[in-house]
């Protein structure tokens, strides 16, 4: 009986320490915020949160969690989290808009008598000064793509990293990347040749091209054969691969 008693006991104790779950709740202060989710970080514990319409949150913390409030129309604010914050609802933050200050801009120092054709001639334009023009070596780094540049700007820095992988945000944008992929690649493969080819030589009804080039764009040679241009082994490819599309789409 006394075994039992002590196991019960262990339970119970077990199940008050594991059990509690402290968290940080409180409101958010800040102008216009009404329609703004703020992003809430437990940067400790690596666990994100939001609030709701009314500025109200609540998160997983302990004392001495780091906890960052960030928004992009808000500056970041960092807080240790005390024993007095946890569990009573009265922990208030203040947001503070981030200003954005633009320099001053010389919109023009010449003086316009409104006749276009005067105008013109009395405009001095000055030449376009490139790396070519002035003879420098020319660097021919691929331009990154729009989905690139987002992909960079949402992981540029540790703070971003962290809140766009927590709220899914990173995920997403690699996802259009490589739809943005495939439909270049697609567009590449139509292009390749003529609209005749694909409807007299590979005798494919027009309206199914598009889905008989991302048919070979599932083979990974396929990108390869683009990429290089190698128009001969493209086309043997092409011609191998539609007669398993044409079996797959029963066309005759």
């Amino acid at each position: 009986m006394a075994k039992i008693l002590s196991f019960l006991f262990i339970l119970f104790t077990l199940n008050n320490v594991f059990g509690q779950s402290q968290r940080l709740k409180g409101k958010i202060i800040a102008d216009s915020l009404e329609g703004f989710a703020i992003n809430i970080v437990n940067y400790t514990k690596k666990i994100g949160a939001t609030n709701d319409q009314n500025g109200y949150f609540e998160i997983p913390s302990e004392a001495n969690d780091s906890i960052i409030f960030s928004s992009v129309q808000y500056k970041v604010v960092s807080v240790i989290v005390s024993e007095n914050d946890l569990d009573n609802g009265n922990f208030r933050i203040q947001l503070y808009p981030v200003i954005q200050k633009l320099d001053q801009v010389n919109i023009s120092t010449i003086n316009l008598s409104g006749n276009i054709d005067k105008d013109t001639r009395d405009i001095k334009v000055q030449p376009h000064l490139d790396t070519r023009v002035l003879g420098l070596p020319v660097r021919n780094i691929k331009q990154p793509t729009i989905e690139e540049r987002r992909i960079y700007t949402a992981s540029s820095g540790p703070i971003d990293l962290l809140l766009n992988s927590l709220n899914g945000k990173l995920k997403k944008l690699k996802k259009l990347k490589e739809l943005a992929d495939l439909e270049s690649l697609i567009e590449k493969g139509e292009t390749a040749f003529n609209q005749t080819f694909f409807t007299d030589d590979l005798g494919l009804p027009e309206n199914l091209i598009s889905d008989f080039v991302n048919y070979c764009s599932e083979d990974q040679y396929f990108e390869n054969l683009l990429k290089n241009t190698k128009r001969l082994s493209l086309l043997e490819f092409f011609q191998e691969k539609a007669k398993l599309y044409k079996d797959y789409k029963e066309i005759d």
